[in-house]
């Protein structure tokens, strides 16, 4: 059977347990310099806003066939309101998102002029995570439905939620609740050792390899690096990823470290979606139980077709089908 037939997706449930943020595009002209600074003088055409962190891998599961049960924090102001909406919008249950009065929904806001990007601001939940909201956001985690074929974890290190004492006391609590579900974590590069015991861990190759100091990228060096994680974390795979490039699938049970190639050709639109691409993909493939081989090759398709694409199209699975098949069909 060939990769693209294995594309079966539907109704396969996710439970996703991560950090929310909302990303906000404004776009215009730049035509002088500031009198101020030298720095573009940008002149305001248009504003954009979707629902970004988790709110992104939660549509591309949704788009390519999947269920997400989504869990985030967000603040009581009108970013929160807007992800609270939106979800609610897509037909998605937004029961399991918790709203805390003391914080402020993470931003980040893209400023583009000229087709590029000229300044990037970000702010994070911009207030601490009281002990009560974080209790009861592990209890409605706990309180979703048994049904589910995976678990998610996407930590994007915006602060204030996935601390150690969270992040340990979570998967112990997902490891008990939801007994031989398997856990797929995006860690954040810092504290990706508290990540202990799960499924799948997937980091971005070059954030890998600059933590523990190494600049050149050889299978030698990634296999180093893929070995410290796995002792580190005692977690049972290990996947770097990077879409430029080579990325690289480590297992506990072995000391072979296996290569995949890159597959985009040509010039990329855009990366912003690629990283929820790829978790989104990996969820659902573990959810279907398709061999983890055959689901990162697919997270990697999925990866290339989203660089290829306008910035953030949600494409459904007979798009990721036909696009593996034009691949084939080359060779």
């Amino acid at each position: 059977m060939d990769l693209a037939d294995k594309l079966n997706w539907k109704k396969q449930k996710v439970l996703v347990i991560g950090e929310a943020s909302i990303d906000k595009y404004i776009f215009g002209s730049a035509t002088s310099i500031s009198p101020d600074a030298p720095v573009p003088n940008v002149k305001i055409d248009q504003n954009s806003n979707y629902i970004g962190g988790i709110g992104l891998t939660v549509q591309f599961i949704k788009s390519l066939g999947g269920i997400p049960d989504v869990c985030t924090v967000l603040g009581n102001d009108f970013e929160g309101d807007f992800f609270f909406k939106r979800i609610k919008e897509l037909n998605i249950d937004n029961s399991g998102i918790i709203i805390d009065d003391n914080i402020y929904t993470p931003q980040i806001t893209r400023i583009k002029a000229m087709n590029q990007q000229l300044l990037r601001l970000e702010t994070d939940y911009s207030g601490e995570i009281s002990e009560s909201t974080i209790e009861k956001f592990l209890k409605v985690i706990k309180s979703r439905s048994n049904d589910i074929g995976s678990i998610l974890i996407l930590n994007y290190g915006i602060g204030g939620l996935f601390n150690e004492f969270f992040t340990q006391k979570l998967i112990i609590e997902l490891k008990e609740t939801y007994k031989d579900i398997p856990i797929i974590a995006r860690p954040h590069p810092s504290n990706y050792y508290i990540y202990e015991d799960v499924d799948l861990m997937k980091i971005n190759l070059q954030k890998a390899l600059q933590l523990f100091s190494i600049d050149c990228c050889n299978e030698t060096s990634v296999s180093i690096v893929a070995k410290k994680i796995l002792n580190s974390a005692k977690c049972k795979n290990i996947f770097l990823s990077y879409i430029d490039s080579e990325s690289f699938f480590m297992t506990s049970t072995s000391e072979r470290i296996l290569s995949f190639p890159p597959i985009i050709q040509g010039p990329v639109r855009s990366y912003v979606a690629i990283g929820s691409v790829i978790m989104a993909i990996l969820s659902l493939t573990y959810a279907s139980d398709m061999p983890i081989f055959d689901g990162i090759n697919t997270a990697l398709y999925g990866a290339a077709l989203s660089a290829v694409l306008p910035p953030v199209e949600f494409f459904d699975s007979r798009k990721l089908r036909n696009f593996i098949e034009s691949f084939s069909n080359k060779e």
